[in-house]
């Protein structure tokens, strides 16, 4: 037994109402919020050390103390392979020891080598005779064999004192050995 008549439930009139006025969700400023909170709460995430070096390498400050390093040790490095390719005093041209006189006209020129050894009667005397080329030190270890071989023990031994100062980093002993004797 229905009545024919139909009246308006109270009920469906608040439905509509909710239905009209629910979006379903929070509103934005909610969600902003709460965003927000997270962000600020949350703990920020650990560069690896790469990732700091870069950052480093990128400030302004940092530029110029790691290319200062660098320029350092580039410069060692060509100072210290410099040292290792210098042959020494042996392997350098000797300059010449005097300026002779010139020639007569009616004798031919004669060519000299730098690296010809030079001879007693070409050095200078008297009071030059300091400023000749110093002796090499294999020059000198010969010199001293020929003084001991001379019987001349106190000036062979004078001349390996000399040697020693000059040459402090060679082992000078071992190199006198290893000549052969006269």
């Amino acid at each position: 037994m229905t009545d024919s008549r139909h009246t308006p439930d109270s009920d469906d009139a608040l439905t509509r109402h909710f239905r009209q006025h629910s979006t379903g969700e929070p509103p934005a400023s909610l969600d902003a919020f709460i965003l927000a909170t997270a962000r600020r709460e949350a703990p920020a995430p650990k560069l690896s050390l790469w990732q700091r070096w870069g950052r480093a390498c990128r400030q302004p400050r940092w530029q110029m103390a790691f290319a200062t390093v660098a320029g350092v040790a580039l410069m060692l490095g060509v100072v210290m392979r410099t040292n290792e390719l210098d042959p020494g005093p042996q392997g350098r041209l000797a300059a010449p020891a005097t300026f002779s006189a010139p020639a007569p006209m009616s004798a031919p020129p004669q060519a000299e080598s730098y690296s010809a050894p030079l001879r007693s009667d070409a050095l200078p005397q008297g009071k030059f005779a300091k400023r000749a080329a110093p002796q090499s030190l294999e020059q000198g270890l010969l010199e001293v064999v020929r003084l001991r071989a001379a019987g001349d023990e106190a000036a062979a031994t004078a001349k390996l004192a000399e040697l020693k100062q000059r040459f402090p980093s060679q082992n000078i002993e071992e190199q006198l050995k290893a000549l052969p004797p006269r």
